[in-house]
């Protein structure tokens, strides 16, 4: 192999953005607070820019604009580090619903809280009986990652809860193509009875 043609393949090696595309977005959703409705979030940036934008959408399937960032507690991040301790990033709000991250060149764990109690078809709740998600209304993403493929687990359930989803499964993990297609998966979690039957199309 020439020199010339070692160091063409270096540089792709180096700079080529295809093995970062198939890292996945990760969603970890903590289910432990139920009397009060609210809904502990982890999303997991993974190592590559330094500075992310991130957008808690303003949309759902009625097709109008609906501020879900309303229900938005608080909101952090950490830098991602072995110990998982991470050190504070910078967050600056640039809209009610749309925030600049700054810091995160090593990943980011982004931490948030949000209270869900809109019963009905096109919303979110959580209570001590059930819950059940559009998840728009409830994922952050980050504007730059969102085709990257997507993962999303749910802790701190009730052990007779199960969970019902379009989504791919493999174990307690959900995977999706892209954020869209995550977001446009509902999620039912709850002790429901399951039934099979058959239909003509």
């Amino acid at each position: 192999m020439s020199v010339r043609l070692a160091r063409a393949l270096l540089l792709v090696a180096l700079f080529c953005p295809i093995g970062l595309a198939q890292v996945p977005i990760r969603y970890f959703v903590s289910l432990a607070d139920r009397e009060r409705h609210l809904v502990k979030i982890t999303l997991e940036i993974p190592p590559g820019q330094d500075t992310h934008e991130l957008q808690l959408p303003v949309w759902n399937a009625l097709y109008q604009v609906r501020d879900f960032s309303q229900n938005m507690n608080w909101l952090r991040a950490k830098s991602r580090t072995e110990d998982e301790k991470g050190i504070p990033l910078t967050i600056t709000q640039l809209n009610p619903s749309r925030w600049k991250l700054t810091g995160a060149r090593n990943g980011a764990h982004v931490e948030y809280e949000m209270f869900s109690d809109n019963p009905g078809s096109f919303g979110a709740q959580l209570n001590s009986h059930h819950a059940f998600f559009n998840l728009a209304e409830i994922l952050v993403y980050a504007d730059d990652e969102r085709n990257q493929p997507a993962q999303i687990e749910f802790r701190n359930l009730p052990a007779s809860w199960k969970i019902a989803t379009p989504l791919a499964q493999a174990g307690g993990i959900f995977t999706a193509q892209n954020y869209d297609q995550l977001v446009d998966s509902p999620i039912e979690i709850g002790a429901f009875e399951e039934n099979d039957f058959k239909a003509a199309c």
